[in-house]
C-alpha cells in the first residue's frame, strides 16, 4: 500500500525534475525498483596513464621488429589479467544463483528476480557456463544444473520463470518464439561454437526444432516464425550451422523459407531495406512491438531499420545461408546471389559516417539516421560482407571492411552505447571476429588498448553493472584472452599461471610463453579446426557468437615443439598437441617453459 501511495505521488508531482528527483528517493529507499544497471563506472579517459598501457606499447614494438619471444611473454600478462576478470564475474554471479532453483536473475537486485529467455539465458548465463568449463572445473557442474532446470521448467521453447514463486509467467506464442531465437542464437550457439556437442547443443536443436512446429506467419514462401527481422535474421545464424552440423533439411527448408521472405518480398517492397516488423499480407513495415521492447524508439513514431544488433542480424542471417548454398552448389545460390548483392550494397552506402562506421539505424523512407549514435556491433554486419566473399571466391567488400575497421580504430573513449559497458564489449568484439581476415596493426593495438576501457568497468567484488550485460563482459573477456594465446589453454587453468602466446605469420611458426608464480601440473591444450571438426564447414568463416580460430593443429599433421631455453626438440601429432602437451611447473622444475611450435 505505501508503495503504492508513493507511487501516485511519483506520477502527479507539478514538474519532472522534481518528479525525478522523488523516484530516486524512493528508489534509494527501496520502495521502487532501481534504474539499471545496478551501478556503472565511469569511461576511462583517453588520455589515461597506465602501467598496462606501457606494456601494451612494448608488446607493438616487439611485434614490429619481429621479437616474437618477447611478444608471447608480454601476452602472457595480458591473457592472465582477461581470464582473471572473467573468473571474477563467474564467482560473483555464483552468489546470484537461486537456491531453489539454480537460475540466475535479470539484475542482482530483488526488484529483478526473474529468470528470462531473452537476455538472462541469451546473454548471461552462456557466458559464465563456458567461463565454467574454462576456468573452474569443480563449478561447471552446477552450470549445467541450471541448464537442466531450464528445460525442466520452459520445455521445448524458453520462457520466463517468477523467482519469488518459482513459477512460469505466462506468454504469448510469438514473445516465446522470440525469447527461444534469442537463447539458442545469442546464448547455446556460443557454447557449441567453442565446445561442439553437449547437452547445450541437444537444448539448442531442441528449441529450433520447436519453432520450427510452431511457425506461423504466412509468406509467399510458406510459414516462417517471426514477422520481426530480428528473430528471422537469429534463426538463419542458427538453422544454417546446425544444417551443417546435421545435414537435416528442415533446418535448410526453413532457412531458404525464411531467406525468400526478405529477398523477394520484404526487400522489394521496402526501397531494398528490411524493416524491424513486417506485415507480409499487407507488404508494409508493421510499428515495433512494444512486448519485445517496451522502451523501442519505433513505438510510436515512423519505421526505422536498425543496423545495431537487433535489425543487423538479418545481414549474417542471409550470407551464411548464402555461404551454404554456394559451397554445397545448391541452385538458389544463383537465384539468392543478385538480389542478396543488391542488399549488400544497399547497406554499404546506408546509414554511414564519413569514416565508415554505421549509425544505429535510419528511417527507411528517408535514409536519415533515426538514432546517430554509433552502432557498437559494427563488426556484425561486416562478418556478413566477409562471408559473402568468402563464398564467392573474391575481395568485393574488403576495401570497405577495412576502412571500417581502421575507423573503428581511431575511436577510443567513446559511449559506444551511452555509458554501459557492453558498447565497449561489443565493439571490441567485432574487431576480433575480423582479424583473422585483415590483420591490420593499428587495429591490433587498438583491441590491446581499448580493452582496458572495458576492464576498469569491472567493480572489486567481480560484478560488473550488476545486470544480465554481465554475461557480455565476460564474452569479450574471455575472446581476448584466447587471442593473446593463439587458442592456447590451461588444462586446469589455474590463477597464478600465466600462458601466452605470439604467431610469426611468415614463417607460421607459433611462440608460446608459460609461467606459474607457485606450483602447476597439467596440460597445455591447442585449438583445431573446429569449423570442420565440430560444424563439418569446409572452411572457416567469421560467425556471430563464435569463437575465432587463430592458430589451429591439424590432427593428422606432425609438429615440431622446440624448447627455447635447452634446444631441445620433440615431435608431436597435431591430435596429440589437441588432448595438450603434458606439463609441470615447481618442485623440481623450473617455472618457466618457453618454446616454439611448428609443422614439420
Amino acid at each position: 500500500m505505501v508503495a503504492f501511495v508513493l507511487g501516485i505521488v511519483v506520477m502527479t508531482v507539478p514538474t519532472f525534475k522534481f518528479q525525478d528527483r522523488v523516484r530516486g528517493r524512493l528508489q534509494q529507499a527501496g520502495f521502487l525498483p532501481p534504474s539499471l544497471p545496478l551501478y556503472q563506472k565511469p569511461i576511462a579517459p583517453p588520455d589515461r596513464v597506465t602501467a598496462r598501457r606501457l606494456m601494451v606499447a612494448s608488446l607493438h614494438d616487439a611485434l614490429a621488429r619481429g621479437d616474437y619471444e618477447q611478444a608471447a611473454m608480454l601476452n602472457a600478462v595480458l591473457s592472465q589479467e582477461a581470464f582473471q576478470r572473467a573468473h571474477r564475474a563467474l564467482k560473483a554471479w555464483e552468489t546470484a544463483r537461486d537456491p531453489e532453483t539454480g537460475l540466475i536473475p535479470h539484475a542482482t537486485s530483488p526488484f529483478y528476480n526473474a529468470w528470462d529467455s531473452e537476455d538472462v539465458a541469451a546473454d548471461n548465463f552462456p557466458h559464465l557456463l563456458i567461463a565454467s568449463i574454462y576456468l573452474d572445473s569443480d563449478g561447471q557442474s552446477a552450470w549445467l544444473d541450471t541448464l537442466a532446470s531450464e528445460r525442466a521448467f520452459c520445455g521445448d521453447l524458453a520462457c520466463r520463470v517468477d523467482l519469488d514463486t518459482d513459477t512460469i509467467v505466462e506468454q504469448d506464442l510469438d514473445v516465446r518464439i522470440f525469447g527461444t531465437s534469442e537463447y539458442v542464437k545469442d546464448g547455446l550457439l556460443a557454447v557449441a561454437e567453442r565446445f561442439g556437442p553437449g547437452p547445450w547443443f541437444d537444448r539448442m536443436s531442441e528449441g529450433v526444432d520447436a519453432i520450427l512446429d510452431a511457425a506461423y506467419v504466412e509468406t509467399q514462401a510458406g510459414p516462417i516464425p517471426s514477422n520481426g527481422t530480428e528473430a528471422n535474421g537469429e534463426l538463419l545464424q542458427v538453422l544454417s550451422r546446425l544444417y551443417w552440423a546435421t545435414g537435416d533439411e528442415r533446418y535448410l527448408q526453413m532457412a531458404e523459407r525464411i531467406a525468400e521472405a526478405y529477398l523477394f518480398e520484404v526487400f522489394p517492397n521496402n526501397q531494398g531495406l528490411p524493416a524491424d516488423y513486417w506485415d507480409f499480407q499487407a507488404q508494409c513495415p508493421l510499428r515495433e512491438d512494444e512486448r519485445f521492447r517496451p522502451d523501442a524508439e519505433s513505438v510510436a513514431q515512423t519505421e526505422p531499420f536498425r543496423l545495431v544488433d537487433h535489425g543487423g542480424e538479418i545481414i549474417p542471417g542471409l550470407t551464411e545461408l548464402y555461404f551454404v548454398e554456394r559451397a554445397q552448389n545448391r541452385p538458389q545460390a544463383d537465384r539468392y546471389r543478385g538480389p542478396l548483392r543488391q542488399f549488400l550494397d544497399r547497406i554499404i552506402v546506408t546509414g554511414r559516417t564519413d569514416e565508415g562506421l554505421w549509425y544505429n539505424s535510419v528511417n527507411v523512407e528517408t535514409l536519415v539516421p533515426f538514432d546517430d549514435n554509433l552502432a557498437d556491433t559494427w563488426g556484425y554486419i561486416l562478418n556478413g560482407y566477409q562471408t559473402f566473399d568468402l563464398a564467392e571466391g573474391t575481395d568485393r567488400y574488403a576495401a570497405e571492411i577495412e576502412r571500417a575497421m581502421r575507423a573503428a580504430a581511431t575511436k577510443r573513449s567513446i559511449n559506444w552505447e551511452g555509458n554501459l559497458q557492453d558498447g565497449y564489449a561489443d565493439a571490441i568484439e567485432s574487431m576480433l571476429y575480423l582479424l583473422p581476415w585483415f590483420d591490420i596493426s593499428e587495429c591490433r593495438q587498438w583491441v590491446d588498448d581499448e580493452i582496458e576501457v572495458l576492464f576498469l568497468k569491472q567493480r572489486d567484488d567481480g560484478f560488473v553493472e550488476g545486470w544480465y550485460l554481465d554475461g557480455n563482459f565476460v564474452r569479450t573477456a574471455l575472446m581476448y584472452a584466447q587471442y593473446k594465446t593463439q587458442g592456447v589453454m590451461l588444462d586446469p587453468w589455474q590463477e597464478d599461471v600465466r600462458v601466452g602466446a605470439a604467431l610469426d605469420r611468415g614463417d607460421g611458426v607459433l611462440y608460446v610463453h608459460l609461467a606459474a608464480e607457485g606450483n602447476w601440473q597439467g596440460r597445455l591444450r591447442f585449438d583445431t579446426p573446429r569449423h570442420r571438426t565440430f560444424w563439418r564447414m569446409p572452411t572457416e568463416y567469421p560467425r556471430l557468437n563464435g569463437s575465432p580460430e587463430w592458430y589451429v593443429v591439424e590432427p593428422e599433421a606432425m609438429y615440431r615443439v622446440t624448447n627455447l631455453d635447452t634446444g631441445d626438440v620433440w615431435t608431436h601429432s597435431g591430435q596429440e598437441l589437441a588432448e595438450g602437451l603434458p606439463v609441470t611447473l615447481g618442485g623440481a622444475h623450473p617455472h618457466l617453459l618457453r618454446f616454439m611450435v611448428s609443422q614439420k
